[in-house]
């Protein structure tokens, strides 16, 4: 039996109001209304495909997203959400057109809207989590040394050098760091483990280490050092 002779039991949503929630909300509520239209026409097949494979491909794209440039992964998920956000609408259009015409009425926004405000809030949290990170890094064998767009790569990589010509970085550590810089201050983070705070040995060659690399480096710039967990938030800053 087609979609089109399928009488509907329910109401459904207007396939137009796919491109605005998939453009402002991203895919994933959008395609879930797009499958649950079909449920509530009966067709249970389509339905579970369609909420199956957006709820993947959402998976998919967000954790690309993650991990490609920050730049190019804005551009790839608003041309994803456009163009199936065109897709859910125009595949749909049909459908709902018969379903008014057979005395069908349009469903109530509340629930999308609900998904949307919950979709939004993990999106946001998730960029949160992820933008301590930054998208330039100079690896030195297992170590890895990020910078922001605050410090150029010639900035980095004198800063990188250094510290694997002080022994800081060599062949069996693995040490995550990240240099940054605001109002005129360096600030080199480094990630720690364990009881960072009464560590009085650590604290103290981390101190002589941001002095060496103002005056070995930096010209004499203010240098601080950051302690940090492994996603680069602060737990102790050493002025």
């Amino acid at each position: 039996m087609s979609e089109s002779n399928i009488l509907p039991q329910k109401k459904l949503w207007n396939p137009k109001s796919f491109i605005i929630f998939s453009m402002f909300f991203s895919f994933l509520p959008a395609g879930i209304m797009y499958a649950l239209n079909y449920g509530r026409c009966g067709n249970k097949k389509n339905r579970w495909t369609y909420l199956l494979a957006t709820i993947i491909a959402f998976i998919a794209i967000f954790t690309l997203c993650i991990i490609i440039p920050k730049s190019i992964a804005k551009t790839l998920f608003l041309s994803v959400n456009i163009a199936l956000g065109i897709y859910f609408m125009r595949t749909q259009q049909k459908l709902y057109i018969e379903h008014i015409q057979n005395g069908g009425k349009r469903a109530s926004y509340f629930l999308p809207i609900t998904i949307c405000l919950i979709i939004t809030g993990l999106i946001i949290a998730a960029m949160i989590y992820c933008d301590f990170i930054p998208d330039n890094s100079i690896k030195y064998n297992k170590n890895e040394l990020y910078y922001t767009d605050n410090i150029t790569n010639s900035e980095a990589k004198k800063v990188g050098d250094y510290l694997e010509s002080e022994g800081f970085f060599d062949n069996t550590s693995q040490i995550s760091t990240k240099i940054d810089k605001q109002n005129n201050i360096y600030i080199l983070s480094v990630i720690v483990n364990g009881d960072y705070s009464h560590n009085k040995k650590l604290i103290a060659i981390m101190y002589l280490l941001s002095n060496d690399i103002s005056k070995n480096v930096l010209d004499n710039a203010k240098v601080r050092i950051d302690l940090c967990n492994n996603r680069f938030k602060v737990l102790k800053s050493l002025d």
